[in-house]
């Protein structure tokens, strides 16, 4: 992973043994406008090599991969090829897919452009798509030939993108250190300073980076990213499914994180207060979500259907006994569930 202000000269690096033919971009209608006429000012290559596809979580699904693999195919990629993925997570972890498997596997490269991309779908591997009404049902585990952070794509993110990403370097924190989440608190929401996020991203990446490479495979210490993502896939499918403008991915990890963190105080002592930090930040900059007591059948039914679950009858968790000391596999009956549920519809 390479972190610069100096696109430019990486792109080139990263090219300069793959002829030009051999190159392809996949982008959204975002970062077409905003993102691909930086990048063919280093890379000029044609129209017929870039493919757009359409933006958001509900675009995810196998009839783009299909797409992107048609385009792959008609455009004459190669064992030989580079697929630049440029996006969000959405996009990376398609673009990532589609590349790992064509062929049975060409070279891909992530340009992530939100920081829910920089900081965790473009790092780790993990690629796929929703399926069947469920999130990321389909992928695998396979590493981007490189992923080239540059901040400066942050200065135009609209506020509820970034803070989506933020909420994912809020849980890096809360399973590393007490250090690192006064590090995160410390940072000024309302007024970005953008070298100190560089900092930040930086940091919260190497966190993600050394769990995922401690455990590549996701048999043990990786699950703690699951942290908040149990309950928080459940709010997001069921945002997805019922409301016309679904819910950014961060905030559902983020509502995900207070109602784990509440059956963290219940089962293993995690300290109230510093479940109250976070309650405090979701408040003041994320609102509370909102969902009527009757639909928590569907949000439970939602986790059941989790990959991490061992069994169908069994919802696991990964909760904190304090920040940065986490107990993997851990259950909750239906009725804690709906008390965690509560308390985060109604803290």
């Amino acid at each position: 992973m390479t972190i610069t202000t100096d696109i430019d000269l990486v792109l080139r690096e990263q090219t300069a043994l793959t002829p030009k033919e051999q190159l392809f971009i996949l982008v959204d209608e975002n970062t077409r406008v905003h993102v691909l006429p930086i990048i063919l000012k280093t890379l000029p290559i044609p129209s017929e090599r870039v493919l757009c596809i359409p933006s958001g979580e509900a675009h995810k699904n196998l009839h783009t991969v299909e797409q992107i693999w048609q385009f792959l195919q008609q455009q004459g990629a190669t064992k030989k090829s580079i697929l630049f993925c440029v996006g969000g997570g959405v996009l990376t972890d398609m673009g990532g897919f589609a590349a790992a498997t064509f062929k049975r596997g060409i070279f891909w490269i992530n340009i992530p452009t939100t920081l829910l991309g920089m900081v965790d779908a473009a790092a780790g591997g993990k690629t796929g798509f929703n399926y069947g009404g469920f999130k990321n049902e389909i992928g695998l585990i396979r590493d981007a030939k490189e992923t080239i952070i540059d901040t400066d794509f942050l200065r135009t993110l609209p506020p509820k993108q970034f803070l989506s990403g933020f909420a994912e370097m809020l849980k890096h924190a809360l399973i590393s250190s007490p250090l690192e989440l006064a590090s995160i608190r410390a940072f000024d929401l309302n007024r970005p300073d953008y070298e100190q996020l560089q900092e930040l991203i930086s940091r919260s990446v190497d966190i993600k980076n050394y769990i995922v490479d401690s455990d590549p495979e996701e048999t043990g210490m990786r699950q703690t990213l699951n942290f908040g993502h149990t309950v928080g896939h459940a709010i997001e499918e069921y945002s997805l499914r019922h409301d016309d403008e679904p819910m950014l991915h961060g905030y559902a990890v983020l509502y995900g994180m207070v109602a784990e963190l509440y059956l963290s105080v219940c089962q293993l002592g995690f300290p109230e207060r510093d479940l109250q930090t976070v309650v405090a930040l979701m408040k003041e900059y994320y609102g509370k979500p909102v969902c009527p007591c009757k639909d928590y059948d569907e949000l439970i039914q939602l986790m059941r259907h989790d990959k991490k679950n061992p069994t169908p009858d069994r919802i696991t968790f990964t909760l904190l006994r304090s920040i940065g000391n986490y107990q993997l596999g851990c259950s909750a009956t239906e009725e804690e569930i709906r008390q965690a549920l509560d308390f985060l519809f109604n803290c």
